[in-house]
C-alpha cells in the first residue's frame, strides 16, 4: 500500500468533511461523483447502484452529459457484465476493495475482449480503478475512476480503500435523511409533527432546537436529560465532539462516523451525526425491528390495511407499496382511503402520526 503525503491527507480530510454533510440519496450520489476527482487521478467517474430486489438501478457519471447516447453504452455494459473482470471477481469473492485492470488482465488481453472493443475503446477509458460497497442484502454500489494512456498508481488504490468505509457510512446517512424526507415531507414537517427524533446542535454540543420526540428518546434510553438544559447530555456530547475532532484532523485519516448504538432492554436506538454547514444534526432512530406491527391491529384494520399503513409509516410511496405487495398503486390508494375513513383521518401525514404512535405502543 502506497503511503499518502501530507498534501494528500489534507485533500482527503476536506473530502471526508464534505462527505458527511446533510444530503439526500440523490444529492449524496451526485456530490460523490463530482468530488471524487479532487482526490484521485483520472478522466471519467462512474457510479453504479445495483438492486437485487427488482428496484431500478442508478447510474451517474461526470461525463454522461457529453456522451451522445448513454443508454446505448449502459446496454453494452449490461450485455458484457459477465466479462468484466472486476464484476466477476466481486461475484466470486464478495471482496469489494479497490482493484485495477492490471490485477486481472494485461492491457493486450483486455483489448481483445468485446467489452473493451464496444464499450471502453469508443469512450477512450481503457484503464480503471474501481471499488464496491455492499449496503445491504439487496443493494451493491460500484464507484470507479477511468483514464486513457496508462494504468492507475498504487496511490489511487490506497485512496479508494481509505474512503470506502466513509462512503458506505455517508450513503447510509443519506438513506436515513431520504427516509426522513419521504415520511414527513422535509425537516419543516418534522418540527410541525414532532414525531421524528431530531436535534440541531452547535459543534460544542449546545442544542439549538430539538423535537419533543428527541427529548423523549434521550430520557427513555437513560441519557439523563436535565429539564431546562440546552446542552446535550455529557455522554452524547463527548461522543459527538470526538467524532468531529477525528473528522477535522488533517494529520490522519478519520475512522467512519458510525452511528452510536444504545440498547435498553429489547429496544435499541441508533444515533447518527450528520453535518449541516456549521451546525450538526443528530437523528435518533429506533430500528424497524424494535417496532411491533401488532400495535396496528389494535386500530381495528384488516390485515391488508395493516400492511399498507405499516409501509406508509416507513415512508413508502403508493407505487413502491404496490410493487412490494403485488397490487396496483390505485388499489393501494383505495385501501388508504378506507383507512382514513376507519380512523377518522384526513391525509397521509395524519395516518403516519397515528401509525407511529400505534407502532411504538404505550410510552
Amino acid at each position: 500500500m502506497e503511503r499518502l503525503t501530507g498534501k494528500d491527507l489534507r485533500h482527503l480530510s476536506e473530502f471526508l468533511r464534505e462527505l458527511y454533510q446533510l444530503r439526500s440519496h440523490d444529492e449524496f450520489t451526485t456530490h460523490l461523483v463530482a468530488a471524487l476527482p479532487s482526490i484521485t487521478n483520472g478522466e471519467f467517474t462512474s457510479y453504479n447502484e445495483f438492486h437485487s430486489n427488482g428496484k431500478e438501478g442508478v447510474v451517474k457519471s461526470d461525463q454522461l452529459p457529453y456522451i451522445r447516447n448513454p443508454k446505448y453504452y449502459a446496454e453494452i455494459l449490461n450485455r458484457y457484465a459477465e466479462q468484466h473482470p472486476f464484476l466477476t471477481h466481486l461475484k466470486r469473492t464478495k471482496d469489494g476493495s479497490a482493484r485495477m485492470l492490471s490485477d486481472f488482465l494485461t492491457t493486450r488481453e483486455f483489448r481483445q475482449t468485446p467489452l473493451y472493443i464496444e464499450f471502453y475503446k469508443p469512450l477512450h477509458i481503457p484503464y480503471f480503478a474501481v471499488m464496491a460497497l455492499s449496503v445491504n442484502q439487496h443493494t451493491t454500489i460500484t464507484l470507479s475512476r477511468h483514464r486513457d494512456g496508462r494504468e492507475f498508481s498504487e496511490k489511487t488504490r490506497t485512496t479508494l480503500n481509505t474512503i470506502r468505509p466513509h462512503v458506505l457510512q455517508g450513503f447510509r446517512n443519506a438513506l436515513a435523511i431520504t427516509r426522513l424526507q419521504d415520511q414527513l415531507a422535509g425537516l419543516n414537517q418534522v418540527m410541525e409533527d414532532a414525531h421524528q427524533a431530531l436535534l440541531a446542535v452547535t459543534p460544542e454540543g449546545r442544542i439549538k432546537w430539538a423535537t419533543p420526540s428527541a427529548y423523549a428518546r434521550m430520557k427513555e434510553y437513560g441519557f439523563g436529560v436535565r429539564d431546562g438544559s440546552d446542552w446535550l447530555p455529557s455522554r452524547l456530547r463527548e461522543w459527538m465532539i470526538h467524532q468531529q475532532r477525528q473528522l477535522a484532523s488533517p494529520a490522519e485519516v478519520a475512522t467512519p462516523m458510525s452511528p452510536l448504538k444504545i440498547t435498553c432492554g429489547t429496544a435499541s436506538l441508533s444515533i447518527r451525526l450528520v453535518r449541516n454547514g456549521s451546525q450538526s444534526l443528530l437523528l435518533l432512530e429506533e430500528p424497524r425491528s424494535s417496532l411491533d406491527r401488532q400495535g396496528l391491529h389494535a386500530l381495528g384494520l384488516t390485515m391488508r390495511e395493516t400492511e399498507i399503513l405499516d409501509w406508509v409509516a416507513q415512508g413508502k410511496t403508493n407505487p413502491e407499496i404496490g410493487t412490494i405487495l403485488g397490487i396496483s398503486p390505485r388499489t393501494v390508494q383505495k385501501h388508504l382511503e378506507r383507512i382514513y375513513g376507519r380512523l377518522g383521518l384526513e391525509n397521509r401525514h395524519a395516518a403516519i402520526r397515528v401509525a407511529l404512535d400505534a407502532l411504538r405502543g404505550p410510552a
